[in-house]
């Protein structure tokens, strides 16, 4: 029985861990929260979400990246997207929105204006 309780205990420890949020999530207060989306060569890409300001977000979306993205869209309090076309050099789209969906649209609204074959590549949004 203590075994048990033991692993029930251990397991109940692990689980509050991985719940938890994260140091980004803390760090912004809700009204106030910027995130970043970012893009880079290769076809790197990363998001952040949850900072306290618009450098800090696009900061953290870089470092995701492995410090390849080079271009970064950032937003407050909403939803921001990538898109682009096989080669992500050749043409893009960004979106900004209040819901993921509207981000996405959008961002594959102005890829396509520029050419087939668009895909979302990666998204974030706020908590708000």
């Amino acid at each position: 029985m203590r075994k048990l309780s033991l692993a029930v205990l251990g397991a109940s420890a692990l689980a509050a861990i991985a719940l938890a949020p994260s140091s980004a999530y803390a760090a912004c207060q809700i009204g106030d929260c910027w995130g970043a989306v970012a893009f880079g060569p290769g076809g790197s890409w990363a998001y952040a979400v949850n900072y306290p300001t618009r450098g800090i977000a696009g900061r953290a979306a870089q470092r995701r990246c492995g410090g390849t993205c080079n271009h970064v869209l950032t937003f407050k309090n909403s939803c921001g997207a990538y898109a682009s076309g096989p080669n992500a050099y050749a043409y893009y789209g960004w979106g900004n929105a209040m819901t993921r969906g509207a981000a996405e649209a959008i961002a594959l609204r102005e890829c396509g204006a520029r050419g087939p074959y668009c895909q979302v590549r990666v998204w974030g949004c706020t908590t708000r």
